[in-house]
């Protein structure tokens, strides 16, 4: 199967063609994470240009909804939902939190990824293992929750009081991101760290092509995108 992966959730982003779990071209992000409006469609004609394949050729369109950058989440959604409907081709909307377990694939009970989410806040969510040999990557992943936003001090005491005494944790950060790396001295010694560099296009890819397998895609329809905390536009109007 021929994906094309986009993440335009953060700079870290970019994007990527795919057979099935075989990365054919990767184009990374260069610039800001504001930039993508832009730069998505030179990125991702870049990839395709690299793998030899056009943009018809495309059998599913994978693409990071969340959370990150509210301008960058609505210009890979509306990007992929575009192209989507116009070659009338499945969709896979996957969260960056989930990406970032399937990258690290941690070997602890539990995973914890977390994310800057500026204002002094933080995403996170929490995975655990369902089987008997570490996290299980693909349609086992089990998350115990949509995702939350704390602030420091009421993330700390929030995993203090959810997983402290559980056999084994791993909070997992993205290398790039300082405030999150800051956060090991607030919480528990016995959480293990660990950090995950450079893009999550594989990662996005391959929860794509797993969902495939399980016939859990979406239509362009289905596709939504994955705030956590919407925008305060958004907020705004809503009042």
């Amino acid at each position: 199967m021929l994906i094309l992966a986009l993440d335009t959730t953060s700079e870290k982003g970019g994007a990527a063609v795919y057979r099935d779990h075989q990365c054919l071209a990767l184009a990374p992000n260069e610039g800001r994470a504001n930039q993508y409006s832009v730069t998505l469609f030179q990125l991702t004609e870049r990839a395709l240009a690299e793998a030899g394949v056009n943009l018809g050729e495309v059998e599913l369109f994978a693409v990071a909804n969340g959370p990150g950058s509210f301008t960058g989440i609505r210009v890979g959604v509306a990007a992929t939902q575009g192209w989507a409907k116009a070659f009338n081709r499945p969709v896979r909307g996957v969260s960056v939190l989930e990406a970032l377990v399937e990258e690290a694939r941690p070997t602890t009970d539990w995973a914890v990824p977390i994310l800057d989410a500026r204002r002094g806040e933080f995403f996170l969510g929490v995975f655990r293992r369902p089987g008997e040999t570490g996290i299980e990557i693909g349609p086992s992943l089990v998350a115990e929750d949509d995702g939350w936003v704390l602030n420091r001090p009421a993330l700390a005491a929030f995993l203090r009081e959810r997983l402290a005494g559980e056999a084994s944790v791993t909070c997992l950060a993205r290398e790039h991101d300082h405030e999150v790396r800051s956060l090991p001295e607030a919480l528990p010694g016995s959480f293990r760290w660990q950090l995950v560099a450079g893009p999550l296009l594989g990662a996005i890819a391959r929860r794509a092509w797993q969902a495939a397998g399980v016939g859990q895609l979406q239509s362009p329809e289905q596709l939504d995108a994955y705030y956590i905390r919407r925008p305060d536009a958004e907020l705004n109007w809503r009042e």
